[in-house]
Parts: C-alpha cells; sequence; structure tokens
C-alpha cells in the first residue's frame, strides 16, 4: 500500500508541475449550492477568464453552462489563447 501510495504521489507531483505556469490547462473551479451554482474559469498561470458565472442546479441549468458559445467565450480553447 505504501508503495502505490509513493507512485500515486509521484505521478501527481509531475503533473502539478506540468500544470502549474501552462496555458494549456483549463483550471474549473464550483462552489455548488443548494440551488445555483457559481462556476470560476482560469489558467494554471492565474489568469482569471471567468467568474461569477451562475447557473440552476438542474440538467437543464448545466447545459446551459455548456453550451456557452464564444460569445461568453470560455468553452473554446481558441478563446483562451487572446
Amino acid at each position: 500500500m505504501e508503495q502505490a501510495d509513493g507512485i500515486r504521489l509521484q505521478k501527481f507531483r509531475q503533473l502539478k508541475n506540468e500544470i502549474r505556469g501552462s496555458d494549456e490547462y483549463l483550471i474549473v473551479g464550483f462552489y455548488v449550492a443548494k440551488e445555483r451554482h457559481n462556476a470560476f474559469f482560469g489558467t494554471a498561470a492565474g489568469r482569471t477568464l471567468h467568474k461569477g458565472l451562475f447557473f440552476d442546479n438542474t440538467i437543464e441549468g448545466f447545459r446551459k453552462l455548456l453550451a456557452m458559445n464564444c460569445t461568453g467565450c470560455f468553452l473554446s480553447a481558441k478563446c483562451f489563447r487572446r
């Protein structure tokens, strides 16, 4: 078990070093609430892409979050590289 934990820790550290400072990864944070959720999108380099993205705690609310097009501009990879 200790060996497996050591390998897992090594892989985590490798991934953390790869992500840190990179614009290739999207960091997503959620504040989960009973009726409405709040989402945050940023880069590993510390750049905030979007914050305060509220959506309802329903499948339709989640679909609306995913369906935002490039005018909302946070789900398109080309939009991150401005």
